[in-house]
C-alpha cells in the first residue's frame, strides 16, 4: 500500500513538471498571424516551450492593441509580444506598469531588416496620387498605421481614409480594387508582390518615418508578472533559445514562418526577416527617438521616458544564469 502511494506521488510529480524538472506553467496568450511572433512559433516547433514547462492557451487577435486590452483586463497572461506603437499608447493611458509589464525587447527593424511597406495600385505613381484614396492597415492603433500616416504627412498628403483589413486579406483587397494602398507587414508584403497585387511605393518601417525602430516587446499582464515571476522567467528562457535558433538558422526560420502563416515556399525564400537581439535588451535611445517621431505624427501627445516603459529585472536574472 505504501509503495502504491509513493508511486502515485511520483507520477503526479512528473506530470506537473517540465522536461527540465521545472513545474509546468500555463499561459493564456494573445496571438497575431504576424512575423514578430516568430520566436513564439519557433519555441513550439523546436520544443523550447516544453523544455521550459510552458503550456499555451491561445486566443487569436487582429491587432496588438486588442492583446494589450486583454492583458489589462486580466483575460490574458502574456502577449507574448505586442507592437511598440500600441505599447507606447498604452503607456500614455497609464496601463504601464500598473496593468501591463514590458519585460524584454522582441525585435527591431532597420534599413537592413525592413518591416512595413506601402503597397499601391498600378495607377498610383507617387504619394500625391493617394489624396482622397482608401488605404488599408491591420488596426488603427498599430505600427503600420503610425508609419503610413507619418509618411503621408511627411509627403504633404492629408486627405485619405484608413480602412481596417486583416493582414492576409490586404493584398486581395488591393488586387480587387477595394483600396488604393495598403500598409503591409512582412511577409504579407512579399506575398502580394509575388502575386502582383500591387507595387511597393516605399518602406515605411525600415524607411522614413521609421528608418530604425524597436518593432515589438515581450509583454505580460501585471497580475501574472507579480504573482508568478518564475513563469515569466520560463518564457524568457524559451524566447532566448528560440532567438538563438532564428539567428543561427535564418533559412529554416523563414520556412517555419511561412508555414505558420500559410504562405507558399516562394514567399518563404524571399521574406525580409526582422532583427531579433540575442539578449532581448531594449534600446532606450531608440525608444526616445521613436517617440519624438510619434509625437510629431500626432500619434502620441507626449513622450514617456524610455526607462519607465520596461522592467528588465527578470531578463537580467535569466541572462545571468549558467548552463
Amino acid at each position: 500500500m505504501k509503495r502504491l502511494a509513493l508511486l502515485s506521488l511520483a507520477v503526479i510529480s512528473l506530470v506537473g513538471c517540465a522536461d527540465g524538472g521545472r513545474p509546468q506553467v500555463t499561459l493564456r496568450t494573445g496571438v497575431l498571424q504576424a512575423q514578430d511572433y516568430l520566436p513564439y512559433f519557433v519555441m513550439q516547433d523546436r520544443g523550447f516551450d516544453k523544455r521550459n514547462g510552458l503550456r499555451f492557451v491561445e486566443q487569436t487577435f487582429q491587432g496588438g492593441a486588442a492583446v494589450l486590452a486583454g492583458l489589462a483586463d486580466g483575460s490574458l497572461d502574456a502577449g507574448p509580444t505586442a507592437g511598440s506603437v500600441p505599447v507606447l499608447t498604452a503607456a500614455e493611458q497609464g496601463w504601464i506598469p500598473d496593468k501591463i509589464v514590458v519585460v524584454a525587447a522582441n525585435c527591431f527593424a532597420d534599413l537592413a531588416h525592413p518591416g512595413v511597406g506601402l503597397l499601391v495600385a498600378p495607377h498610383i505613381r507617387d504619394w500625391k496620387d493617394l489624396r482622397g484614396q482608401k488605404i488599408a492597415t491591420n488596426a488603427r492603433n498599430s505600427i503600420a498605421t503610425a508609419a503610413v500616416d507619418g509618411r503621408l504627412k511627411q509627403e504633404g498628403v492629408e486627405d485619405y481614409a484608413l480602412v481596417e483589413i486583416s493582414f492576409p486579406n490586404m493584398g486581395l483587397a488591393m488586387a480587387g480594387g477595394n483600396v488604393a494602398g495598403a500598409g503591409m507587414n512582412e511577409p504579407y508584403l512579399t506575398q502580394s508582390l509575388l502575386r502582383r497585387d500591387g507595387r511597393l511605393l516605399a518602406w515605411v518601417v525600415g524607411g522614413p518615418p521609421f528608418e530604425r525602430m524597436e518593432f515589438s516587446f515581450i509583454v505580460f499582464g501585471a497580475g501574472f508578472y507579480r504573482s508568478n515571476p518564475q513563469g515569466v522567467k520560463a518564457y524568457l528562457r524559451a524566447h532566448l533559445a528560440a532567438v538563438r535558433w532564428i539567428n543561427d538558422h535564418p533559412r529554416e526560420a523563414r520556412a517555419l514562418l511561412a508555414r505558420r502563416l500559410s504562405l507558399g515556399r516562394d514567399v518563404a525564400e524571399r521574406i525580409n526577416l526582422l532583427h531579433w537581439p540575442r539578449d532581448a535588451r531594449n534600446s532606450p535611445e531608440l525608444l526616445d527617438q521613436m517617440q519624438q517621431a510619434l509625437v510629431k505624427a500626432r500619434v502620441l501627445k507626449t513622450p514617456v521616458p524610455a526607462r519607465r516603459l520596461y522592467d528588465e529585472t527578470l531578463l537580467t536574472e535569466v541572462l545571468g544564469e549558467k548552463g
